[in-house]
């Protein structure tokens, strides 16, 4: 009896379009409906300077009319069609995604690529779309750790394009006409910057359906950024380096009428091509990720100091960070620094048991496989591997990393990046504390 059938995992087929762009896909007997995603490898910290946003909102003015149909019919047809369709911007990457019955493949990815290929960039629903994304900005900013994790990044990552809000912000936004958008889209929509993964009931001709609507062999518009990959770049440790003129560069306080006080606790951490990604992940997990962890439980479990309280990683291509995050009560913020700083410290002053190690793996390698199981993992899974790592990473690797990671790895980790004597504290909470 296989115990590890993941060790069997077939890589997707892969090839390269006539224009440049890559066409993964993975085929699953069990799956009754297929899904396309179109992935452009680049993000909002890839934007030119002064065009802070416009990733974000070329994603949302390609859904407003073709060169050939309104918004309105766009809309429609999918609808009639039964289509999921989703998209969204990160740091790294855009995304456009489709779930659709098999029967409606093929009119799908024609209206998809239609949309995305031949945007209308009519200038009134441009003007109305800054309308519809300053709104968007807006509720950000009412969103008290949306508000408080960009401020809190934008000071880690100084000048990096990593520090920027993905939104961009009203005044920049205003500014972008239909040429600049014409530009922008012939930049980042170059075949060069596409990935297409497609998963599930993938029938006969479904990959000549794709290829044929994203082939671009007569592409004359720019190469697209581009980027490659260099895993053996050297990376070293990383620390907070904030400038130390400042009255106190380890503390950011932001005040607005809410009741609770959201903070982010941290410091500069890794790129995700990084010799400690690994390792990080583990750490992570341990301090704040499950039920069991350190964090969770010496915070809410052990002191109820708050509610909501973990701990993740942001990993870009060439920086990122570690934090601590959640939400308290405004008079208990001081007492859950120290419990947060006491942990970290006791982490790399006592060391750990194997068997908090071997329990942590288990998370960690049990999150890896279920990511095998339906038909939208598979898609992401797939683009994410070629746009981050330009190669496919069989679950089997990762989780022989994982099993090869030591003691001494997750002590080395937490003295570079969760010194609790070099950390940045960032909260947002109200004016006055309430009187009760």
């Amino acid at each position: 009896m296989n115990l590890d059938p993941y060790r069997n995992e077939t890589p997707p087929r892969r090839e390269v379009l006539p224009g440049g762009a890559v066409l993964l896909s993975v085929p699953m007997r069990t799956a009754h409906g297929v899904t396309l995603g179109v992935w452009l490898r680049t993000g909002s910290q890839d934007e030119p300077s002064g065009l802070g946003g416009v990733s974000h909102f070329l994603e949302h003015i390609v859904f407003k009319g073709t060169k050939n149909r309104s918004a309105l019919e766009v809309a429609e047809t999918f609808d009639r069609m039964g289509a999921l369709v989703d998209a969204f911007t990160t740091k790294d990457l855009v995304a456009f995604t489709i779930r659709v019955l098999p029967e409606f493949f093929a009119e799908a990815v024609a209206l998809l690529g239609e949309m995305l290929l031949e945007p209308g960039m009519d200038p009134k629903l441009v003007r109305l779309e800054q309308d519809v994304v300053c709104e968007e900005i807006q509720e950000a900013l009412d969103t008290p750790e949306d508000r408080l994790h960009d401020s809190f990044s934008g000071q880690l990552y100084g000048s990096n394009g990593r520090g920027r809000p993905i939104l961009g912000g009203p005044g920049v936004v205003r500014t972008f006409g239909s040429d600049l958008l014409r530009e922008q889209h012939q930049r980042l929509f170059s075949p060069g910057n596409m990935v297409l993964s497609m998963a599930g009931n993938i029938m006969e001709g479904f990959h000549e359906i794709v290829a044929e609507t994203f082939a671009m062999p007569g592409w004359t518009g720019p190469a697209g950024p581009g980027f490659a990959h260099d895993d053996a770049a050297p990376h070293a440790a990383a620390v907070i380096d904030l400038d130390l003129d400042e009255a106190d560069p380890f503390r950011l306080e932001l005040t607005s009428p809410i009741i609770q006080t959201y903070f982010e606790i941290g410091n500069l951490g890794i790129p995700f091509h990084h010799e400690d990604r690994v390792p990080v992940f583990l750490l992570t997990n341990m301090l704040g990720g499950g039920m069991s962890s350190r964090i969770f439980q010496a915070v809410r479990e052990k002191e109820g100091l708050a509610y909501t309280v973990y701990n993740y990683t942001d990993m870009g291509r060439d920086i990122g960070l570690v934090s601590c995050a959640g939400s308290c009560s405004p008079d208990k913020l001081e007492r859950l620094e120290d419990v947060i700083r006491m942990e970290y410290y006791r982490l790399t002053s006592e060391g750990i048991k194997s068997s908090e190690l071997d329990s942590n793996r288990a998370q960690i390698k049990s999150q890896l496989v279920f990511s095998l199981e339906g038909m939208v993992n598979q898609m992401y899974r797939s683009a994410r591997n070629e746009i981050l790592y330009g190669r496919f990473l069989p679950i089997s690797e990762l989780v022989d990393q994982i099993d090869g990671i030591g003691v001494d790895d997750i002590l080395r980790c937490a003295e570079a990046y969760f010194n609790p004597d070099s950390l940045l504290v960032a909260t947002h909470g109200p004016v006055t504390y309430p009187d009760s």
